[in-house]
Order: structure tokens, then C-alpha cells, then sequence
């Protein structure tokens, strides 16, 4: 009897780990305007989905908006971005952003639009694409000043 109990208590913590994968986030699309601060990444009512950003997003960051997003903090990796043309992506002095590129999708990082980086910025694999053709020179994600602020994972 305390087999069965325990095949039957493995089963069903396997079936809700399985459960749990099937409903992680995939895509994350911005919209922004909400919360009283219409550029903060971490607003859930910013994303298209209702849900900041994680680990299994592939975050697109589309053009035509009124607001972008600003990223003021650490914020959670995420696996992908793309970031469209005329579209852009602001990370203050305390920011940082970790692109994981674990699936392959959007090639970790498609930069078609403008990467305003203050704080660190690190896409996993060595990835980012810009026009989704070749990998980009550092200075396509730059300060303000114009001083490239790109690192992967492997230049630690």
C-alpha cells in the first residue's frame, strides 16, 4: 500500500510540473500607458499578456507606441527581445537585463529599433542580430553618449 501511495504522489507532482510548463508565458508583446507610469517594465498591465516578462518570454517591443519601456532595476531574464523598427528600449543606471537566448528564439536579441543602455545589459550565446541578418557591432546598443554597452556571457 505505501508503494502505491508513493507512485500515485510521484504521478501527480509529475502531472502538475508538466501542467505548470504548458502554461509558461511564450510571447510577452508591450503596449504600455498603464499604471500611472506608462514606461515601467515591471507594470503587468504595460504587457499585451497582463504578465511581466520571465525566463520563457520572448518579449517584442513593437513600434507605433506612445510609451516604451524603461527598465529602472534589475528585472527578471527573459529569453528573447525583439525590438522593432522606430521602437525602443531605455535601461537606466541601475538597470539590468539578462537575455538568456536558451531556445534560440529571435536569435536572443533582434535589434531593429534603438537600445538606449545605462546599465548592463547581457545576452546569453553571444546573440544579438541586428535586422535579423548579421551580428551587431557593439555601438548598435550604446549610452548616451554614444560609448557601446553590449556584453555577452562569455567576455566575464
Amino acid at each position: 500500500m505505501k508503494h502505491v501511495t508513493f507512485f500515485a504522489a510521484a504521478f501527480l507532482l509529475l502531472l502538475c510540473s508538466f501542467s505548470v510548463s504548458l502554461s509558461a508565458q511564450k510571447t510577452a508583446t508591450w503596449k504600455g500607458g498603464k499604471c500611472g507610469n506608462p514606461n515601467d517594465w515591471n507594470c503587468d498591465a504595460n504587457w499585451k499578456e497582463g504578465k511581466t516578462p520571465n525566463e520563457f518570454s520572448q518579449v517584442v517591443i513593437p513600434s507605433g507606441r506612445a510609451f516604451y519601456p524603461v527598465i529602472k532595476d534589475e528585472v527578471p531574464p527573459i529569453d528573447a527581445i525583439l525590438i522593432e523598427a522606430d521602437a525602443r528600449l531605455t535601461l537606466t543606471e541601475d538597470a539590468r537585463l539578462d537575455i538568456l537566448n536558451e531556445t534560440g528564439m529571435l536569435n536572443g536579441m533582434t535589434l531593429l529599433g534603438t537600445c538606449l543602455n545605462n546599465g548592463i545589459l547581457e545576452v546569453g550565446n553571444d546573440n544579438l542580430y541586428h535586422l535579423g541578418i548579421s551580428p551587431v557591432k557593439k555601438t548598435f546598443c550604446e549610452d548616451e553618449a554614444g560609448t557601446p554597452l553590449y556584453r555577452t556571457r562569455k567576455e566575464q
